[in-house]
């Protein structure tokens, strides 16, 4: 997704991807994503907004969430569904028989197979079909800044053993569990050490 919207503003987007085929955690999940006022909400009678997702949030999360970021994701969430449909032809819907706790109206919308699998196989497809370029087997090892502290390159770490810098304007890093430097080592953020760290995995199609 990432990639495609700097695609589509002009940037020329480089994925680096430590998997032989783009997968992940998400290729595991249900490939459901919570959105609110959408169409397709608006489609079967489901009133929902924004401002209900973001109370929902900040409701399950205690009020401990950056009211901040919880604004971006609440707000962005329903484009970025309809976006995806619209220009790169995923086949969204709501789920109307089923919610995850704490959503307090029907929000989450899949794709026909109700897989993670369909989702990142329709994403890669899509970065391909626009000439994305995707650096599989790699991971990025070092990071490169200026004297200013911006990230200025990267270094990546080949399954062969070879390495390779590459420059860049900007870089996202799109990874799970990047505050903790390894398994056994301690956390980049130290007042993460005691933090719960889970990652919920559904391999079954939802009925």
């Amino acid at each position: 997704m990432r990639g495609a919207a700097a695609k589509e503003a002009g940037i020329e987007p480089l994925v680096i991807e430590r998997d032989a085929v783009p997968a992940g955690s998400t290729a595991l999940s249900a490939g459901l994503i919570p959105a609110a006022g959408t169409r397709f909400q608006r489609a079967k009678g489901i009133t929902d907004s924004p401002e209900l997702f973001a109370g929902d949030i900040q409701h399950k999360a205690k009020g401990e969430a950056d009211q901040s970021i919880v604004e971006v994701v609440a707000h962005g969430a329903g484009p970025l569904v309809e976006w995806l449909t619209d220009r790169y032809g995923l086949p969204f819907d709501v789920i109307d028989n089923f919610n995850y706790p704490g959503h307090s109206a029907m929000r989450m919308h899949g794709l026909p197979t109700r897989t993670g699998l369909e989702l990142i196989n329709r994403l890669r497809s899509a970065a391909e079909a626009r000439n994305i370029s995707i650096v599989s087997k790699a991971v990025a090892d070092r990071l490169f800044t200026d004297p200013d502290g911006r990230i200025r390159g990267v270094e990546i770490l080949r399954g062969d053993g070879t390495r390779e810098c590459i420059g860049c304007d900007a870089l996202i890093l799109a990874c799970n569990g990047l505050w903790r430097q390894s398994r056994t080592g301690p956390p980049l953020y130290p007042e993460m050490a005691n933090a719960l760290y889970l990652v919920i995995r559904a391999t079954a199609a939802m009925p």
